[in-house]
């Protein structure tokens, strides 16, 4: 991604992941350290959501099933 992103947007990124990863959780799973650290990417705007999803793509299984939508 070019350019940082604003201390709002990282907060709202922040946000997104957690929820999502509750959501995760509820139905009892847990997403691996690889998958944190490309959320971690994405909240500190490394990644847009879309890169973010097509890395994800490449090996669902070993990233799980979170899903982070845009709201």
């Amino acid at each position: 991604m070019s350019g940082a992103i604003t201390d709002q947007e990282r907060a709202e990124r922040h946000a997104r992941i957690e929820r999502a990863t509750a959501s995760v959780r509820l139905e009892g799973l847990e997403p691996t350290d690889a998958a944190k650290s490309i959320f971690e990417r994405y909240v500190s705007g490394e990644l847009t959501i879309e890169q973010m999803g097509a890395i994800r793509a490449l090996d669902a299984r070993e990233f799980g099933p979170v899903h982070v939508s845009r709201d």
